[in-house]
């Protein structure tokens, strides 16, 4: 698949959303399709996904180091 199309979609949803918040798009060319994305690409597209999300929601990344006195 040309990733130029996937860009034009992000673009024209970006476009046609009145909200402000931004669009997620991630391009990789070392992933398939399902099963033949390796276990460390689909780590990758997962943590890139979760990074997204928290930031979106405000949510401040913790840690059990930083919860001790």
């Amino acid at each position: 698949m040309n990733p130029a199309n996937s860009r034009k979609m992000t673009a024209r949803l970006q476009a046609a959303t009145a909200s402000g918040h931004p669009i997620l798009v991630r391009l990789s060319s070392a992933s398939g399709h399902g099963m033949g994305t390796a276990l460390t690409e689909r780590i990758a597209q997962k943590a890139d996904v979760f990074a997204f999300l928290f930031d979106q929601l405000g949510m401040a990344a913790s840690t059990e180091a930083s919860k001790k006195p």
